[in-house]
């Protein structure tokens, strides 16, 4: 089974959902096999998402499953926030993404210098427990790009593994889904979310995966999947989680 629960039809433009433009997201997954897509913008735009505007197009794909979700930025001091969003609309599964540290915009190409300030293990740890944090909050159903910190290619001296392993814990404990992120591929790391040893390492802890482009243009929707559930499955994996009204459903692989 395919599945793409990480798309951007606003990408980092902001604007309104229009027939136009939800029908290109759509019309890629159906192109791509995809058989469950959900619609996860960033909250920054959520009250530019027309739910009512989905299920229309939505209907006009009867062969593909629509689902209504969103990714949050995570701070510890947003989760009210995040709380109170996520409590009043009609979402499928939320995503909690680790993007900032501090004020710090860590993947923003514009301030990619500041690297140069941090002991690389000293950011990793640190990026990490924000992730263990996020875990803790109870408020997400999936964990985005679980190594994003990564995207720039800055890597510890040593294993990753050790490093990232408290966060995989807390990941488990809290039954969070760890979502296949393809497009670090595209990015300087040039390596999916989160690397080949970290979803081992999810593997043996028994942490359910899902599948995402993390598409910001309808024609990166469902982009390397097909090669991502491969990977799981040679790994292990036999399931993928999917979601209705905040619910894991597993499915075949």
């Amino acid at each position: 089974m395919l599945v793409d629960y990480h798309t951007h039809p606003l990408g980092h433009r902001g604007g309104r959902y229009t027939e136009e433009l939800l029908e290109q997201y759509l019309a890629a997954a159906q192109e791509q096999r995809i058989e469950e897509v959900g619609l996860s913008d960033h909250d920054t735009y959520c009250q530019d998402i027309d739910f009512q505007l989905v299920a229309a197009v939505a209907r006009r794909f009867p062969a593909l499953k629509v689902k209504n979700g969103m990714e949050f930025d995570f701070r510890p001091d947003r989760e009210q926030k995040i709380a109170s969003i996520s409590g009043r609309l009609p979402f499928d599964y939320l995503i909690g993404s680790v993007h900032e540290i501090g004020d710090w915009m860590f993947d923003h190409p514009d301030y990619q210098a500041v690297y140069s300030q941090w002991d690389i293990n000293k950011l990793y740890r640190t990026y990490f427990s924000l992730v263990e944090d996020l875990a803790r909050s109870g408020l997400f159903d999936i964990v985005g790009h679980f190594d994003l910190i990564k995207v720039f290619g800055y890597r510890p001296t040593g294993p990753v593994l050790p490093l990232a392993v408290p966060a995989l814990q807390a990941i488990k404990k809290a039954g969070l889904t760890v979502e296949v992120n393809t497009r670090g591929g595209y990015k300087p790391c040039a390596e999916i979310y989160p690397a080949a040893e970290l979803l081992q390492k999810c593997y043996e802890l028994d942490i359910p995966v899902t599948l995402g482009s993390d598409a910001h243009e309808a024609e990166e929707t469902g982009r390397d999947l097909a090669a991502a559930r491969q990977l799981l499955y040679r790994i292990g994996y036999r399931r993928l989680s999917t979601f209705s009204r905040r619910q894991r459903i597993m499915q075949p692989l």
